[in-house]
């Protein structure tokens, strides 16, 4: 056995919930870990009750720990205080984080108080569990309960972050980043952005592209057959762009092209977009066909020609890093136009597997969208998606990458 080999990796997942709908790119990175010889604990404050799920993502409750939604009741409290009797010291340091997360509104502060009491409440269990690794996706919650954790149990942590979590909802970040032994995201642009808020602190974070099961797909020829169906999926949200994806139908509908656009998703915006579709006249044209579950997605991927992905930035920073549903989309050879923001040109190379247009610019946009009707550039870029995929957005590859990473980090050993 070579000794320096890295330590069987036991680590502790903290996600808010498990099996989220909106998060399979989570449980199926969770389930491939598994398959690569990680110990995966799931931390959580509740399950999804989903009836879809395969054997290997069901196994992944066999190792789940429940975090306590409310860590103020008796049972938990009593569990806290015996832990502080036990571990002094860590426990003052937990405290002194608190104390110096700098959070400047009352919802955060409170946000952190309960993030540490939730963490106090199952800190023993992590310690007889032999964990020896802690890693949290978003750097919300989450990861406010992983630092906490990590403090009591003086295991390290490391952490995942996204979008929302950085450039919206990025309360106490510079702490997170500072006491994380790592940081994984999920785009180059993310990662420069996390840089460029401390550079001292470049080494530790990470560029890591969520996955996609290889599927060994060979492009499906698409045919001419109309309606030329367009698809957009996501939250009915403003930083979606969907109302621009709507301004360029009505374009394309006075141009007298014949088409359908197809968008999956529900949200706050949704009787807005109804009521601009109707201002649009162009009902004939949308589908908003709302919730649609993730296994049955094949069929709407199957009988789609391109993907739409209108993204823009929000006034108060909120973004797209590169939606999961682009990775999908292209492991159905569906081309993929997107706006070049956030790190949407990561996964959308322009003229190679689909084009990128200015954000928020209705007519580039329906100009791109009719580009799509000739054949041969579809094929073309389906085919080149297909590729890209497989070459970049590999599930098995990246999470071996991101294997390796948190092997760099992990306790040398694992907690008595």
């Amino acid at each position: 056995m070579d000794k320096n080999a890295p330590k069987k990796l036991h680590v502790l997942i903290i996600v808010n919930r498990l099996y989220e709908w909106s998060q399979n790119f989570i449980t199926r990175e969770l389930v491939e870990l598994n398959s690569q010889g990680v110990e995966v604990y799931i931390g959580a404050r509740q399950i999804v009750e989903r009836d879809d799920l395969t054997e290997a993502e069901t196994s992944l409750q066999a190792n789940f720990i429940l975090i306590p939604e409310n860590p103020f009741t008796p049972r938990y409290l009593w569990r806290h205080f015996k832990f502080e009797v036990k571990h002094p010291v860590n426990s003052f340091r937990a405290w002194m984080h608190f104390f110096s997360f700098g959070h400047k509104r009352p919802l955060k502060i409170g946000r952190s108080l309960v993030c540490f009491f939730r963490a106090a409440a199952i800190a023993e269990i992590i310690i007889t569990q032999k964990i020896n690794l802690i890693h949290a996706h978003f750097l919300t919650a989450p990861t406010e309960t992983a630092l906490y954790l990590s403090t009591l149990t003086q295991i390290p942590f490391g952490c995942t972050a996204h979008a929302m979590d950085i450039y919206k909802d990025n309360s106490g970040i510079q702490k997170k980043i500072l006491q994380a032994k790592y940081i994984a995201t999920c785009t180059m642009a993310n990662a420069r952005h996390l840089k460029n808020l401390n550079a001292g602190v470049s080494s530790k974070i990470f560029t890591n592209y969520h996955g996609i099961q290889s599927t060994n797909r060979d492009h499906k020829s698409t045919s001419q057959d109309y309606p030329f169906l367009f698809l957009a999926v996501g939250r009915l949200t403003p930083k979606k762009g969907f109302s621009y994806l709507l301004e360029a139908c009505k374009d394309m509908s006075m141009q007298g092209y014949h088409f359908k656009c197809r968008i999956v998703g529900r949200g706050p915006l949704e009787e807005s977009l109804k009521t601009h579709i109707q201002q649009l006249n162009i009902q004939d044209r949308i589908e908003l066909i709302g919730y649609f579950p993730p296994h049955k997605m094949a069929k709407i991927y199957e009988s789609s020609h391109v993907l739409v992905v209108p993204s823009v930035i929000e006034s108060n920073g909120d973004r797209d890093g590169l939606p999961n549903v682009c990775l999908e989309a292209m492991s159905y050879g569906l081309p993929i136009i997107g706006s070049n923001i956030s790190g949407i040109p990561e996964g959308v190379s322009d003229n190679v597997n689909g084009k990128l247009v200015a954000p928020g610019d209705s007519r580039e946009l329906s100009e791109a969208m009719v580009s799509f009707f000739d054949l041969d550039q579809r094929e073309r870029m389906g085919k080149a998606a297909i590729h890209l995929v497989e070459e970049k957005f590999n599930l098995r590859n990246n999470v071996r990458q991101l294997k390796c990473i948190m092997e760099q980090f992990q306790k040398e050993t694992c907690v008595a």
